[in-house]
């Protein structure tokens, strides 16, 4: 294995590829490379003077118990480098610009497949179901597909072994108070048997995750006060009207407005992304470090998070 202190031997390999295929994401470029320390291959990328970068990503606000502050940006500065980064040779520019509006629309493209698919599996449930949800809750989704940044990298759901494809998909069903709690747990069952159908199904393998609550604990959730009302507030804000009352969902968008929690969330964000920028800094004023013996604060925010805090 090369030494991590050999950034020229680096940059030159990277031109190298670069000059033989073109443009690449920084997933390609790892995947050529191999042996060489993620965090290492990005700072190359970002700092060699005959290289350039194009990014399609959007930055979103994610709460994560592993942190102390318990919030940073999605996608990790990592995860934004391997999947809506393009890296590319000086003399490639116009290439790079029509190659990074292709990876953009790629991202969408798949964002929107998957939103189609979370209205199909809606309208998968039994008409009485789906009326009831028409007359009394509004569904939204979530997450990256909300920000067009789905993807379909393979994983493994460990619950039943099997692959699926990429970003899940995070249902949210708010309904009326006195909606009839056998319906919600009727409803619950169906959403729950299309999931492990479209998970096992080799030519579906898409991951649902759903979450049914009233509007009372919705509108108490305003007060975002612990990090699962955070969570819940911030899917809220993000969120994709999917099924249902659009009435009861305009209502839900319009409390957390005048409750403040807006403001909270942006600000929030705010912070989040001084501190990625911090973090950016930092890395790329390290003239040798040890990938594997990094800041906890840079090991946070550069890497995946491995952790994940069920939305309430």
């Amino acid at each position: 294995m090369r030494s991590s202190n050999q950034p020229n031997y680096l940059e030159d390999e990277i031109s190298a590829l670069l000059d033989k295929y073109g443009p690449l994401t920084g997933g390609q470029i790892t995947s050529y490379i191999g042996d060489a320390p993620h965090i290492l291959v990005w700072k190359t990328c970002m700092t060699a003077r005959q290289l350039g970068t194009f990014n399609c990503a959007r930055y979103y606000l994610r709460y994560d118990i592993t942190r102390e502050d318990q919030i940073r940006l999605s996608p990790s500065v990592l995860r934004d480098f391997l999947s809506f980064t393009l890296v590319y040779p000086r003399g490639q520019k116009a290439l790079a610009v029509e190659q990074s509006a292709r990876l953009a629309n790629k991202h969408r493209m798949i964002s929107l497949k998957k939103l189609k698919f979370a209205r199909q599996t809606l309208l998968a449930m039994t008409p009485e179901i789906q009326k009831a949800m028409s007359d009394y809750a509004c569904c939204f989704i979530a997450g990256d597909i909300s920000y067009f940044l789905a993807h379909e990298e393979p994983r493994e759901n460990a619950q039943l072994g099997v692959s699926v494809k990429g970003s899940d998909i995070d249902i949210i069903v708010v309904h009326a108070n006195d909606l009839m709690p056998d319906i919600v747990a009727e409803a619950e069952r169906q959403l729950l048997a299309y999931k492990f159908r479209a998970m096992k199904d080799p030519n579906i393998g898409q991951e649902i995750d759903f979450l049914f609550k009233p509007v009372s604990k919705m509108f108490s959730q305003f007060s975002y006060a612990d990090i699962h009302q955070k969570i819940a507030c911030k899917i809220l804000y993000e969120s994709f009207f999917l099924y249902g009352r659009l009435d009861l969902y305009e209502n839900l968008l319009t409390e957390m407005e005048f409750s403040g929690t807006v403001k909270k969330i942006e600000a929030d964000f705010d912070k989040a992304l001084t501190g990625r920028k911090e973090t950016i800094a930092k890395i790329l004023a390290l003239n040798e470090f040890d990938p594997g013996n990094l800041d906890p604060e840079i090991q946070s925010l550069f890497y995946f998070s491995q952790e994940r805090l069920e939305f309430q």
